[in-house]
Formats: structure tokens, sequence, C-alpha cells
């Protein structure tokens, strides 16, 4: 069926792309844990208000109209779906509740909407918690107060998330961003680095922006200031994407720099039809923010990551230096990122998968000839990151650290407090010059070389491809987070040691910009008896086949492209919008399942008489047997796992952590240099060959038992799968046994592990294709 002609589709109707399974889709939009939850949650908001004493209001400076005209021509929601082995993108016209009927919703939506430009929630939700009291809220009650806290503060929490969701996959945002930031170039009286300068990171402008706020609210006729003079670039931000999203105010484009600028501006918003203006002041010694406001931040008014090409990463990294008189400046350092991004690219030659522990293949030829210094300073980072870093080092720093401001221990000492306040006080040098160039390098060269396992639109990101890029991250703490990439990235390549989990997480935060730090602490409770576990690798953890954060949804390639190749969990695919094809974890997650069906014990021939194993079993053809990734329905639709259908009738749910350790640990290389698919054994070794319709016992609906137990004491057994990645994903992933080998491409090897390891006691070899 086609979605566009679907009309009680909800958020989904009018999509002009055909989905697979529309009422799986609509489901997991609106369903328990669905993404589509925005009007539910402003009704809860407003009963909850209505219940604490007042009624969510609009204030007379806010019009509707505006705003719903520039919503209705500006808004659309994008999503993604997973079809057809390829990750296609799609408008939903009816997905987004950016215009509600209610004005007071309407309200509080247009300035949560324009805060969701510039703050995280965190920030949001602390500022909404002084301002809809302060001018949205009219109180049954004259003598009363309306405080959001306990329940009030919860349902205000789940409203912004929801409504952040929405958003963050609307490219009305882009909209936002980029006229005030054309607005922002047009700023006259001063130079446009003198206005960047007022942008200020190291102080908590959450009171500010609160305080412009509340005079936006006040009714005009009310207001001490007829218009707002400000320090802060953030202050004047937020007042011009409000101005845009319908309030009558008015975020002046002329700085003033002068006694006489200062007073003009004061007289314009007197004159009759004038709008309020907020205006940004250069002048030291006049009054600026004039509303009052006993305020202690608690959130942090970090910036919000934005959507950005590859190639603006460096300068957004590097803003702050633009136009520098001294020293490196911006483009500089752009010019040494991209180099350095080029030629780590380059040096890629794979990626492949090894007991659930990745190794990146380079060319790594330069780290021969790398001057000792230079291994000193990468090794600040990482010491295996010289063989990607070499290109861009030998063309920018020099061989020797006699050089001025390229002494090792001066360098070190200056990262500490590198793009913090105290590093801002401090006079430029050569230094500190030298660490912007090092961070240049390095960050140039991970984002270079992880590219290459991340896809855009089938292709291998390029300069060109979108990612979500948080600024202020990279030298926080000592630069931090970087030299943890570093790391990770070099363990990956020269030791082997970086799990899968850690490699995911390593992806979502270089091209989501996603916050991992909850997701790295892996659980180790003792799995119950319907999870799965592997002896073999104890430690449990979540298993993340993709993530979406800031607009864009990253997708493992086992889920675009069912293969049997382990490495294709390391690779994932980019796309903007709203996922529709996998539901998604609180944490905004596709987290593999761990439920595990019951094992069956399977009746196996008595006297066996098979001589040779080979590939016997060719029951099901190609086209027969279909794996589809679904939500589990049996245990947690949070979580995914394989279902596997016979001409379209489920068959079984299969365990997709199974199928990754067993392909990781179980798998078995040919040694001997000659692949065989044809091995003579003995008799007295009692082989069973089980062939895949033995193993899909039906029961009510066609559902299979459960798991095949074939762990018979002193039994082998030989599965055939070698028929399609279905059949594969099917042997592998259902059967149970004790001790399992997987043939990979030689039988014969996989034969000779399994009878020098359990001669004397079952084993089971299942043939892959």
């Amino acid at each position: 069926m086609s979605v566009a002609f679907a009309v009680s589709a909800g958020p989904l109707a009018q999509v002009g792309l055909e989905i697979a399974s529309l009422p799986t889709a609509y489901q997991l939009a609106i369903g328990a844990y669905g993404w589509f939850k925005a009007r539910e949650r402003s009704k809860s908001l407003q009963e909850l208000i209505s219940v604490s004493g007042g009624q969510l209001v609009s204030t007379s400076s806010f019009s509707l109209s505006l705003y719903r005209t520039i919503r209705t021509d500006r808004t659309s929601m994008q999503g993604v779906v997973v079809q057809d082995e390829k990750v296609q993108q799609t408008s939903l016209p009816k997905g987004s509740t950016a215009v509600p009927q209610d004005p007071g919703i309407a309200c509080l939506r247009a300035i949560t909407a324009g805060l969701l430009a510039v703050y995280k929630t965190e920030a949001i939700v602390e500022i909404l918690q002084d301002v809809i009291p302060y001018g949205l809220v009219q109180l049954n009650q004259h003598d009363t107060s309306l405080e959001i806290e306990g329940a009030l503060l919860s349902s205000l929490k789940q409203w912004v998330s929801a409504v952040a969701l929405e958003e963050d996959s609307d490219i009305f945002r882009e909209f936002l961003l980029e006229t005030v930031t054309a607005r922002q170039s047009r700023m006259t009286g001063v130079p446009i680095d003198d206005v960047l300068e007022m942008d200020h990171p190291f102080v908590n402008e959450i009171p500010l922006v609160i305080g412009v706020l509340r005079w936006i609210l006040t009714p005009a006729h009310t207001r001490d200031s007829k218009n707002y003079p400000t320090r802060s670039l953030k202050v004047w931000t937020v007042a011009s994407v409000m101005e845009i999203l319908g309030f009558e105010i008015q975020a002046d484009e002329a700085v003033a720099q002068s006694i006489r600028e200062y007073e003009s501006a004061h007289l314009v918003s007197h004159r009759f039809g004038a709008k309020p203006r907020v205006f940004l002041v250069v002048l030291h010694g006049e009054d600026t923010d004039p509303t009052p406001l006993m305020h202690i931040p608690r959130a942090s008014d970090a910036p919000k990551p934005q959507i950005t090409m590859i190639r603006g990463i460096p300068w957004i990294m590097f803003r702050h230096l633009r136009g520098s008189p001294d020293g490196v400046d911006t483009q500089y350092l752009v010019d040494i990122w991209r180099i350095s991004f080029t030629s780590a690219k380059a040096c890629f030659r794979g990626i492949t998968l090894l007991t659930q522990n990745v190794k990146i293949d380079v060319e790594a030829n330069e780290d021969v000839a790398a001057p000792e210094h230079h291994k000193t300073l990468i090794s600040e980072f990482s010491p295996d990151l010289v063989c990607i870093c070499g290109t861009a080092m030998r063309h920018y720093i020099p061989m020797s650290p006699s050089t001025p401001g390229w002494k090792v221990s001066e360098i070190r000492d200056q990262m500490r407090t590198l793009g913090s306040e105290e590093d801002s006080a401090r006079k430029r040098s050569p230094c500190r010059d030298s660490c912007y160039i090092l961070y240049a390098i390095v960050c140039g060269a991970i984002y270079g070389l992880c590219s290459n396992v991340c896809l855009d639109n089938g292709d291998i990101l390029g300069e060109d491809s979108e990612v979500a890029f948080a600024p202020n991250l990279l030298f926080q703490n000592g630069g931090r987070k970087v030299k943890e990439w570093a790391t990770v990235v070099g363990h990956a390549m020269k030791r082997n040691q970086v799990p899968l989990a850690s490699w995911s997480d390593l992806v979502f935060e270089l091209f989501l910009s996603k916050d991992t730090e909850s997701s790295m602490l892996k659980s180790m409770n003792a799995p119950s008896s319907t999870e799965y576990s592997n002896m073999q690798n104890p430690h449990r953890q979540r298993l993340f086949l993709g993530a979406q954060s800031n607009g864009l949804t990253a997708v493992a390639d086992i889920l675009v492209k069912l293969t049997t190749r382990k490495e294709s969990f390391c690779f994932y695919h980019i796309a903007r919008g709203q996922v529709l094809s996998f539901p998604l974890t609180e944490d905004y997650y596709i987290q593999a399942s761990t439920y595990l069906e019951p094992a069956s014990v399977l009746t196996l021939d008595p006297d066996p008489n098979n001589g040779v194993l080979h590939r016997f079993d060719n029951t099901y053809s190609d086209s027969a047997l279909r794996v589809d990734i679904e939500p589990c329905w049996a245990s947690d639709p949070r979580t995914v796992l394989f279902v596997l259908r016979s001409n379209g009738v489920p068959i079984a749910s299969m365990n997709i952590f199974a199928f990754i350790d067993r392909m990781s640990y179980d798998s078995v290389e040919c040694s001997c240099q000659t692949p065989s698919w044809e091995v003579p054994v003995r008799l007295s070794e009692r082989w069973q060959l089980v062939t895949l319709y033995q193993m899909m016992r039906t029961r009510f609906k066609g559902m299979s038992f459960g798991r095949v137990d074939v762990s018979v004491a002193d039994s082998k057994t030989l599965i055939d799968g070698s028929q399609s990645v279905a059949a594969t994903i099917y042997a592998v992933s259902h059967v149970y046994a004790r001790h399992l080998c997987v043939a990979t491409d030689c039988l014969a090897c996989t034969y000779t592990h399994a009878m020098r390891n359990w001669k004397n006691s079952d084993a089971t070899i299942v043939i892959a294709c």
C-alpha cells in the first residue's frame, strides 16, 4: 500500500513513498514508545497546569497568524525509511505538530522551537520553568502562584523532549539559523569579528536569555523599557529567532558603539509604529540587559550541535580565531584540517571484526620515517596515530623541538588550558598556535579515516556530506574528548583492542554528535533465562545497530543489506530525519534484543550412516526464505531481532546477538590453502545431516517451537545453511549447541578444528553461504 493514499495513517499520511510494512511503521510512530508524542503531551501539560490552578495563554506580543504562516510555508519534517536494501529519505507532511490550534500552546511551541535552535533540552526546561509562570499562565486566583515542580516539571520535560524530536528532524530550523546568520553578517557599526567576540563561551548566559524572554512576553504598554540593549550575542540571537517566529519585536542589525548611537537606539522604539527593539552594545559603561533577574543557572548553556557539511567542521571548530591579526587564523587551520582529512582518508584499506573487536587496516608506511619529535607530539593524543597524521605533520610541524613554540613540555602545559577562560585571558603565543595546529591535524585525521565506514546515499562520506558537530566539545577538559577518540582509533589500527560497542560510540559521537557517556556503562547483571548471553564474551553489553541524534540517523549496514559478513556491523548509513523503520530506545538507539526463544531437543536419526560431509540441502531456493528486522513484539518492542519468513509466512525469531557472536567467535578460517567442501569421515563418528526443513517444525500459525537443540551427548551434527544469506542466518542463530563451528570458506578445516577440540563430545558444524 502506498502511504500517500493512506488517509488514516496519522503522522505517516500523505508520505509520497511506499512503505513495506505500514502497520509496523504506524505502531512505531504512535505506540507506547513511539516518536509522535508532542500532541498528547501538549494536552497532558495543559491539563496539569489547569489542575495546578492556571490556564496556559498566549501573550499580546505574539502574532499567531504570523507564526502559522511561517511554519506552514517552511516546515518540512523528514523521515528515514530502510527497505529494498536502501536508506531512503522522505518528507512527512502530517508528521509535525508545530501549528496547534490553541493560542497558548502555540505561543509556548514557538518559544520552544526557537530555543531548540540554540540550546539543548536541559537548558530549555530550566528557561521555561521561569518564563511559563511569568508570562504564559493566567491564574484562576490572583493571590496564588504557580511553581513548575514535581509532576508538572516531569510533564514539561516530556513535552520538551517530544517537541525536540520533531524539531530536530524538521528543516525549518535550518531556515531559522540561515536567516539569523544572514542578519549577523549584515550588522553595521562594527566589524563582524567584534560582533563575534560578544559571544561569551565562559559565561552561562541563561539568566540573560530568561531576562530578554520576560521582556518579550511582557505586554508592550507595561514594559519598563521600550527597547532592550544587550552585550550578549546569544541574547540578540534568541531575540532574532523570536522575531522570525511571530513575536512583535525587532532584533536590530545596527550595533551601538558610541554614546550617541546608544541614546539614538533608545529613542527609535518611541516613534509611532516602531517595533520594540533588541540591539547589541559594545560600548562600555552603559546599562544593558535591563530586566532584573536573580537566577543561578543549573543547566549548561553550551550551544546545540549544528548540522553542517564535513568541510564546515574546521570553520566551526576554529571560528573564534577568524581574522586573527596575531598567529594562526581560521583559514590557515582549515587548510591544515583538510590536508590531514584527505591524507588520512586515503590510508584506509578496510576493516575486520575479530572476536567482536574492531581492527582497521591502513597503509602504514609513514610511521617508519616519522621524526622522533613528531612521534612525541602525537603521543599526547595516541602514539598509534602517527601513521595517518604523518603527511600533515611533515608539512606543518618542524622536525626539531628547538623551534620556538614547539617544545613538548610547553605544549603539554598549554593543552591543559586550551580554549578555557584562563587561556582566553592570556596573550597569544607561538605555543598556543602550535596546539591549534596539532588539534587541526589530529581531528582532521580522525574524521578522514572514520568517514570511510559511513555511507551517505550509498556512497562513502565526503566533504559535502552532512554531519552534526558540537563546537564546544573539543577543547573541554584539556581536550579529553579528542584524546578519547584518538585512543579508540589508534587501538583499532594497531592493537585490535576496540570492542564493537566502543566503535559504535565513536561513530555516533563523530557524525551524530551524540552523547554516548551513559551507553558506555555496560550491564553486568546476570541474564534471565530468556536473555542471550555468551560465555566467550562474559561482559554483557548493549548491541547498538544505529542511533538518532540532532536530526540525523545512523543505521548499521547489517540492517540495510543482510549479509553474513560480520564487518557489516561496523559500517553505518547516515541520513537526515526521523527513523520510521525501526524502534528507538528512550536514549534514541536502535538496539538488538536480548530475547531468546526456549530450545527444544531435535529428534535425530538413531542410526546415522554418513561417510562424507558435504553440502546437501537444496530444500529452499534463494527467494523462498527471507529475513526481516522487526521489533521484538514478544518481549521488548523497543528492541529489534531477526524474523525468518518462508514464502512470506513467519517461521522463527532469531537473536542478533547470537548471530554476531557465533560469526565472530565460532567461524573457522581456512588454513590449508586448498579449500574443500567434501570431507570423508568414519561411520563410527555418527555424523547427523540436519536439513532446514527438520529445524522448521511448525506449531500454531506456523511459528516454530523455538530454537533447535542438537546438543545430544556424543552426537556430531552438520547443518547446511549455504543456500542463501537467510538460510545461514537461520542456521547459525537458531541452533542451540554447546560446541559450534561455522564453516565460511573451508569445510575440511572446520571439521579438523571440531574433531581436534571435541572428538569425544558433541559437536555441530554449520555450513555458511
